[in-house]
């Protein structure tokens, strides 16, 4: 059954680049808000009860890095989002996937967990892949290697997220952390495009939906899937058929979209995809 519900979560996931491409006509920041800030709502009559039965295991400090993480989960979704304006779909999803190298590169700078060679050579391959796909991608007069930047931005604050999450979980539940990441990195998101001035309302009917099918399927429905699955399955292999995200998206883009695939995107995803199963899985394997 649980490799029924990832094998959904995975499908879920690998649909967030298209909703986005075809919000197109709203910024990328009220896309992001829109995502998170419907999730919450959509979430809180479950959530919000259990949040207030764990509320007596947080401290002012869990609190504190509940919010912090909230915070990262929204510039990532602001840059990763930005990205897609820029970059092919390929490109920025398989960029944003090496946020587990990101996490190993800090874990081993602030938390003295020292990685194992094959988690450094899992790095370097990544790299390597990272320069072919941006080389590649490069031409003058056109916007794609901003697009990858931001992408790799992304990846470094979902890290962020990732790492503070970890240390959170021991003592709340998924629900809790959340609950209150998520509705931190709404409050975040809606303040930025208030004070930036960006309209709200205005957009077509296709562009809500896509704003309502952003929270429910690779929000709600893919995430959830994952935590899901956590339970019965080692994080090992939960975090490599995430890996297959960009796989999806890539297939989705050039079917619904028409996008190609480049040569460079190919050999350079194909190399990041190997540095980061190699990172995750050897992390996983210590542990």
């Amino acid at each position: 059954m649980h490799y029924i519900v990832i094998g959904i979560g995975l499908i879920a996931v690998s649909f967030a680049a298209i909703f986005i491409r075809l919000a197109g006509e709203a910024p990328s920041m009220i896309i992001a808000s829109y995502r998170i800030v419907l999730a919450v709502l959509i979430m809180s009559p479950y959530a919000y009860r259990k949040t207030r039965q764990q509320w007596s295991n947080y401290t002012p400090n869990t609190l504190k890095w509940n919010i912090i993480s909230g915070v990262a989960l929204a510039f990532h979704f602001a840059t990763w989002i930005a990205s897609l304006k820029y970059t092919s779909v390929a490109s920025s999803v398989v960029l944003v996937t090496t946020n587990p190298l990101f996490v190993a590169l800090f874990g081993w700078l602030f938390l003295d967990e020292k990685p194992r060679k094959l988690v450094l050579l899992g790095i370097a391959v990544s790299i390597a892949g990272t320069v072919v796909m941006t080389v590649g991608n490069y031409s003058p007069g056109e916007s794609r290697l901003l697009g990858d930047m931001l992408a790799l931005a992304g990846a470094l604050f979902a890290s962020i997220y990732l790492l503070t999450g970890r240390s959170l979980r021991q003592t709340i539940s998924a629900t809790s952390y959340s609950y209150i990441a998520y509705g931190t990195a709404a409050v975040v998101l809606v303040l930025i495009t208030l004070i930036a001035g960006f309209p709200w309302t205005g957009y077509s009917t296709t562009t809500y939906s896509m704003f309502v099918l952003l929270a429910v399927v690779p929000q709600i429905i893919g995430h959830t899937s994952f935590n899901y699955a956590l339970k019965y399955m080692p994080a090992a292999i939960v975090a490599i058929v995430i890996l297959g995200e960009p796989i999806g998206a890539s297939f989705l883009a050039w079917v619904l979209l028409g996008e190609p695939v480049h040569q460079s995107t190919f050999f350079g995803g194909g190399l990041i995809l190997l540095g980061v199963f190699l990172a995750v899985y050897t992390q996983e394997q210590k542990r």
